[in-house]
């Protein structure tokens, strides 16, 4: 509904200081005494982030020498919740950056992820993007960005919520890079369009949304109601045990601001089909909170693939009807689930919660009106046999299956 006329807050500039007591902690890292359990330093060399690198976009798509990804392939590489490795273009990036149990575990015990805090620093991410604020999203953001010297995007309570984290984990003096891509205080349904920070690679578009939130059942549907237990598979303690924390002291400080604020991102790699993302790490039920949003999104630029999270508050009385509207306003004709292992975390791994859930998710597009025609390519990610499978997610952005309609144009990409 609105425009940010204001200018983007300042870029935060990384400080030449650094924490003098840093030295080498786990993979190549250590925590000073002053920061115990904050493992500190950059990535430990070329070669490991070659290795990063082919683990979350494959052997084929990164050159073995120097690392660089292959520029005509754009590659998502799901890692945990909402946080996805990213490469389009030849660029780098991340959306979030968190790891799920990402545990220290006693010698011969299986872990439940393939990756891990130093991954994410080995990667080497150029750019980071915060969806929102909270922990199971950010709790490793600033530490990977203060590291890496990647740049983070979020709005500005973002901005202020990951200098903070930056502080904390690294002293007074540290800095990271943030730029806020929303003024402070926007309403839901602000945007900001065609956005210079990531070209030539990239075009960029942003949006306020709302957070996940629960609200009474829709009576105007049938009911589709999905609870996080269904489908929960009773061994999945023992084939991934628990253990502490692997990095204790990286996490958010407290009073973060900007922890529901919401930002939507709509990426586009230019060329003849202006291939085209849209990304958004909560699914708010805008019909009820904000339906200014049915129309802001209705008219949103074109969406090739949609990476969206389908696990909320609304889950229990609503099922997946929050996610099908997103589906329904964005059009895409690819649809990527995220954040639904939060919800099944340890529960339903081995078991058929999955298909539960994707049969939800296409039940509620059919309850709220999408012709099956109509309806998007899901491509359903399983935990925690998904993680870091960039082969599921990899995308030729020249294909003619991203050739557009009038009614539905490409975005601008100068």
């Amino acid at each position: 509904m609105h425009r940010s006329t204001a200018k983007p807050a300042a870029v935060l500039r990384r400080g030449a200081a650094a924490v003098a007591t840093a030295v080498a902690l786990l993979a190549g890292t250590s925590a000073s005494a002053q920061f115990a359990g904050v493992p500190t330093g950059g990535p430990t060399s070329l070669a490991a982030t070659v290795k990063a690198r082919q683990h979350m976009f494959g052997f084929e798509n990164v050159n073995p020498i120097n690392g660089d990804v292959r520029r005509d392939r754009v590659i998502f590489s799901w890692l945990t919740t909402t946080t996805f490795a990213a490469a389009a273009n030849g660029k780098v990036f991340l959306l979030d950056a968190y790891i799920n149990d990402d545990e220290a575990l006693p010698a011969g015990a299986r872990r439940r992820t393939p990756v891990g805090l130093q991954d994410l620093v080995e990667l080497k991410p150029e750019w980071i993007f915060i969806g929102h604020g909270h922990g199971d999203h950010t709790a490793y953001l600033a530490n990977v960005a203060y590291r890496t010297g990647a740049t983070i995007f979020g709005a500005a309570e973002h901005c202020t919520a990951m200098q903070g984290d930056t502080s904390m984990q690294f002293g007074a003096a540290a800095v990271v890079n943030c730029t806020a891509v929303l003024a402070a205080g926007v309403p839901i349904g602000t945007k900001a369009m065609d956005l210079p920070h990531l070209r030539p690679a990239q075009c960029l578009n942003v949006i306020r949304h709302l957070h996940g939130a629960a609200t009474p059942a829709d009576t105007t549907i049938p009911p589709n109601g999905i609870n996080f237990t269904d489908g929960e598979d009773p061994r999945e303690h023992t084939l991934w045990p628990s253990g502490p924390a692997a990095y204790p002291g990286v996490r958010n400080a407290s009073g973060n601001p900007g922890g529901d604020l919401s930002v939507l991102y709509h990426f586009t790699v230019p060329g003849p089909r202006a291939f085209s993302v849209s990304v958004y790490d909560s699914v708010g039920p805008y019909k009820e909170l904000a339906p200014q949003l049915i129309t802001e999104l209705g008219a949103w630029p074109a969406t090739d693939v949609l990476i969206g999270a389908v696990s909320g508050a609304n889950n229990p009385t609503n099922g997946m009807r929050d996610a099908a509207i997103y589906i329904r306003d964005l059009q895409p004709k690819v649809f990527i689930p995220s954040h639904h292992d939060e919800s099944q975390r340890r529960r339903g791994a081995a078991g058929n919660s999955g298909e539960i859930w994707k049969r939800n998710l296409l039940t509620s597009m059919t309850n709220i009106g999408i012709p099956q025609a109509q309806q998007p390519e899901v491509r359903w990610l399983n935990d925690p046999y998904d993680y870091a499978r960039p082969s599921l997610l990899t995308f030729d952005p020249a294909s003619p299956r991203w050739s557009k309609t009038t009614a539905r144009p490409n975005a601008t990409c100068n």
